[in-house]
C-alpha cells in the first residue's frame, strides 16, 4: 500500500460542489472571510434575514482545518469541564457545556438534510486512562460533567485493544465526514441572500465604516465583516499574540479484519493518541491522530509521526497508513475561544479564534454568537468568549512561555540563524532553511533532484518558516501561517506568498 502523504482521507475525492471566484466589485451587508464551520454556520443563520451576505473562501470550501480534522462531533473536549469549573466558575462551565452539547444536536439535524447525511454515525466518545492517577482525574471530570447536565459517566472498563484503567464516556455523540458536511452545508446555505465565492483570497481589510476588503483585485464593501480564518488575517486585536499554534499528525488506514472499534477514543496521558472509524467508498477505515507538536518544527513533527505510526502498528497491526497528513489549531491564552468584535474600536470587525482542537462544536457555537450579534442580539456566551478580554484567567504560564518562544524565533531565528541547515543535508523530496548570501532561503529538493528556493521569512511578521515533512509545506512556528511548497499561502494570518529566490549552489554549506 502506498501512502498518500499530505492528503487527508476526507479530501481524497473530487469536489462535490464548486463556486466561481469573485470577478467584480461587490457591496453587501455582511462579508464572511473563510468557508469553514464558523463561516458557513454564521451565513446559514443569516440566510433569509433580509441581509446581503457573501462568503469569501481563499481556496476551496471544506479543505482547510475542519476538512483535515478527525471530525468528532462531541461536547467531550478532553479534561475540559473540571478546569472550566475551577478557572471560570460554575455558570461559565454550565454555558460551555449546554451550548456545545446543543451544537452536537444541531449538526446532526443539518446532516439529516443532506442526501448522504455527511457520513453521520452515532458513537459514544471515550477518554481512557492508562494509569490509576489518570483514572482518578477522569472520575472527577465525569462527576463535574454529569453535574453540568452532560451525558457523562465513568466506566471501570472499556472495549479497546490496549490495557486501560477505565474511561470517561459521553453517550449519544457523533462522528462524520467533515468534507461532505461542509460542502453539503454550503449547498444548503447559498441563495436567499447568501452568495459564496471560492479562490477569492482577502488580502486586506480596512475596518472603517463601511469596511472595505481587497479580493482578487476587486473591492467588497460591507457593514460588518466576520473573519473566520482560524487565525484572523487582521492585526486588530493582536490575536496572533493571544493564541499560539500547534499541530498534530493524522493518519488513516483500512480497518484490519477482526479489529472492532465501537466509539471515538482519546487517551488522557501523553503522548496523545486519538482514534475512530470512518466509512468511505464502501470501505471501513481507522483514523488516528498523534501527539501535538509546535507548528514549523520539523524534528518535533517527525517524532510525533513516528510515535503515531508505532501506535498504529502496535495496537491495530497496521504497517503503513493509506493517508498521512497534519492539522493545525490554536490555543488561547486562557483556553477559552475569542469570539466577537476584534477590538472596542472596531465593533463591526468580528473574529473567532482559539478552539484548541475542538472546533466543530465550538465553531458552531461561535457562529451562533456572531450571527446574533449581527442581528442586534446578545448571545448567552458572549461574555465567556469576549474577544476583547486581556487578562488570562487560566493557562497564563503556558501563554507566557509560548510568547517567549515567539520572541526567540523573531530574534534568535533571524539573527543567530539557529534554524539554518546545510544544503547537502536536505534529502531528496525534503526541505530545509539555508543561510545563503546573507539571507535565509527555504530550499526544496524534489525526488529527481530539482531544487527550488523561496524566502524563508514569513510574510506576516518576519519569523522564519520551517519545513513540514508530513504535508511538504512551509510553516511558521510563531503565528501559524502555512505556505505550500511553491510559497503560496495555505492559511494565515499571512496573506502574501513567499518570494522566489535563487537556489544556493550545490555543496554550499549553511552559515
Amino acid at each position: 500500500m502506498s501512502t498518500k502523504q499530505g492528503t487527508p482521507l476526507w479530501l481524497d475525492r473530487p469536489a462535490p460542489i464548486s463556486f466561481d471566484a469573485l470577478a467584480a466589485d461587490l457591496a453587501v451587508d455582511v462579508a464572511i472571510v473563510g468557508a469553514g464551520i464558523v463561516g458557513l454556520h454564521c451565513a446559514r443563520l443569516l440566510r433569509g434575514s433580509g441581509r446581503k451576505v457573501v462568503i469569501l473562501e481563499a481556496r476551496r470550501v471544506g479543505r482547510q482545518a475542519t476538512g483535515r480534522s478527525t471530525a468528532k462531533v462531541t461536547s467531550q473536549h478532553g479534561l475540559k469541564y473540571a478546569s472550566l469549573m475551577r478557572d471560570f466558575g460554575r455558570d461559565a462551565a454550565q454555558l460551555y457545556a449546554r451550548f456545545n452539547q446543543r451544537a452536537v444536536g444541531e449538526i446532526a439535524g443539518i446532516c439529516a438534510e443532506l442526501p448522504d447525511r455527511a457520513g453521520l454515525e452515532e458513537r459514544d466518545a471515550f477518554i481512557y486512562a492508562e494509569t490509576a492517577r489518570q483514572a482518578e482525574q477522569l472520575r472527577e471530570e465525569a462527576d463535574v460533567a454529569a453535574a453540568l447536565g452532560l451525558p457523562a459517566e465513568f466506566r471501570s472498563s472499556v472495549a479497546v485493544p490496549m490495557r486501560t484503567e477505565g474511561a470517561l464516556r459521553f453517550s449519544g455523540q457523533y462522528q462524520f465526514d467533515p468534507y461532505l458536511y461542509l460542502t453539503g452545508l454550503a449547498g444548503l446555505t447559498r441563495g436567499d441572500g447568501v452568495s459564496i465565492f471560492e479562490n477569492s483570497r482577502v488580502t486586506d481589510i480596512d475596518a472603517s465604516t463601511p469596511c472595505v476588503l481587497e479580493v482578487n483585485g476587486h473591492k467588497v464593501t460591507a457593514q460588518t465583516v466576520v473573519v473566520s480564518t482560524q487565525m484572523p488575517i487582521v492585526n486588530e486585536g493582536l490575536f496572533y499574540a493571544k493564541a499560539y499554534p500547534f499541530a498534530h499528525p493524522v493518519a488513516a488506514a483500512p480497518l484490519p479484519a477482526g479489529v472492532e472499534i465501537d466509539g471515538m477514543f482519546i487517551n488522557t496521558g501523553s503522548p496523545t493518541h486519538s482514534f475512530r472509524t470512518a466509512g468511505k467508498d464502501g470501505q471501513r477505515f481507522v483514523v488516528v491522530a498523534g501527539a501535538e507538536y509546535k507548528t514549523g518544527e520539523p524534528r518535533q513533527a517527525e517524532t510525533a509521526v513516528a510515535d503515531m505510526l508505532a501506535f498504529m502498528k502496535r495496537v491495530f497491526g497496521i504497517a503503513e497508513p493509506s493517508h498521512l497528513w497534519s492539522n493545525e489549531d490554536f490555543r488561547s491564552m486562557d483556553s477559552a475561544a475569542f469570539v466577537g468584535p476584534a477590538s472596542s474600536s472596531h465593533p463591526n470587525l468580528l473574529v473567532a479564534v482559539g478552539f484548541d482542537a475542538w472546533g466543530i462544536t465550538q465553531g458552531t457555537v461561535a457562529a451562533e454568537n456572531l450571527a446574533q450579534r449581527i442581528r442586534g442580539e446578545k448571545h448567552a456566551c458572549a461574555d465567556l468568549f469576549d474577544a476583547t478580554r486581556v487578562k488570562p484567567i487560566a493557562g497564563g504560564p503556558t501563554f507566557v512561555t509560548e510568547n517567549i518562544k515567539v520572541a526567540a524565533d523573531l530574534v534568535g531565528g533571524r539573527v543567530l540563524g539557529r534554524k539554518a541547515t546545510a544544503f547537502e543535508d536536505i534529502p531528496p523530496n525534503g526541505g530545509g532553511v539555508v543561510s545563503h548570501g546573507g539571507e535565509y532561503v527555504a530550499v526544496r529538493k524534489t525526488e529527481d533532484g530539482t531544487v527550488t528556493a523561496l524566502s524563508a521569512v514569513c510574510t506576516h511578521l518576519g519569523c522564519l518558516v520551517g519545513w513540514n515533512p508530513v504535508d511538504r509545506t512551509w510553516d511558521c512556528s510563531c503565528h501559524g501561517s502555512r505556505f505550500d511548497e511553491h510559497g503560496e499561502v495555505l492559511s494565515g494570518p499571512a496573506v502574501a506568498p513567499l518570494a522566489p529566490k535563487p537556489a544556493p549552489p550545490a555543496g554550499k554549506r549553511s552559515g
